[in-house]
């Protein structure tokens, strides 16, 4: 469900939006499956996919959907998990619904290799009877890294310093929206936020090219940003979660400088 670009567009919090997005998961279930389906995953905030939030109350619908054809309901928190929401720890707690199983990853490590799968208690009985293998499945040395990151997260108030600085980013990235034309979205939560660039605001076209060129100078000027969506148009602004503001400050300069140029270029 992307309220920018996609069938369906609106703002955030429009639940007439979410519901139509909505009526597409029952309409696929209906017509594209035997009616019975295994599950359902959802990223709240898509990362590659765009920095694309899914709008307010997609989920509590679409859920009604998915349990009724008998799925499970999974969320993918590997890239938004562990206080990078800001306002909350999981990015699925944005849209009030409880999904039966979490996978998570990055985060949890701070760069080192972990990954962790947490399920409803009747999920995880239902495996009991069966066999299954991990290599480096319960890897000492990686459980006690996690360990440690989640008692840092919480001692030193890594969530917090999202919402705080995420919302510094957010102004800084609307001030440049406003600022040049070929700025056309900015969106996201706390410190995973994301830039769409276009040819003009009009026609909301992506450009790749513009894109890369914006994101080249940034690179060269020392910022490292990542870049994805559909269009490979999107600057997708996930620092570290253990930045200031000096650091959001520096970075709007950064992109105020690249997209001026970009934009004398243009005319």
């Amino acid at each position: 469900p992307d309220i920018y670009r996609g069938p369906f567009q609106g703002s955030q919090n429009d639940r007439g939006v979410a519901k139509k997005y909505a009526d597409e998961v029952k309409n696929t279930i209906n017509y594209s499956t035997s009616g019975r389906i295994a599950a359902f995953l959802f990223e709240q905030v898509q990362g590659f996919g765009g920095i694309v939030p899914l709008p307010d109350g997609y989920l509590e619908e679409s859920i009604k959907h998915v349990k009724a054809a008998g799925g499970l309901v999974i969320a993918d928190e590997v890239q938004t998990g562990f206080g990078r929401m800001g306002e909350k720890y999981w990015a699925f707690e944005m849209q009030d619904v409880i999904p039966d199983i979490i996978v998570m990853a990055k985060g949890l490590g701070n760069g080192l290799p972990i990954a962790a799968c947490c399920m409803k208690r009747e999920v995880a009985e239902a495996m009991s009877g069966k066999s299954f293998f991990n290599t480096y499945g319960g890897n000492p040395s990686m459980c006690a890294v996690g360990s440690a990151v989640l008692d840092i997260i919480e001692e030193e108030g890594i969530q917090e310093n999202a919402l705080k600085i995420g919302a510094e980013f957010k102004t800084a990235l609307n001030r440049l929206k406003d600022k040049y034309p070929i700025v056309g979205d900015v969106r996201g939560h706390g410190l995973m936020l994301g830039v769409e660039i276009v040819k003009d605001k009009e026609s909301k076209e992506p450009s790749l090219e513009l894109a890369t060129e914006v994101f080249e100078r940034i690179r060269d000027n020392g910022i490292i940003m990542g870049k994805g969506g559909m269009n490979g148009n999107i600057l997708r602004v996930m620092s570290p979660m253990c930045v200031n503001s000096d650091d959001a400050k520096f970075t709007e300069q950064v992109m105020d400088y690249a997209l001026s140029k970009v934009c004398e270029k243009l005319g």
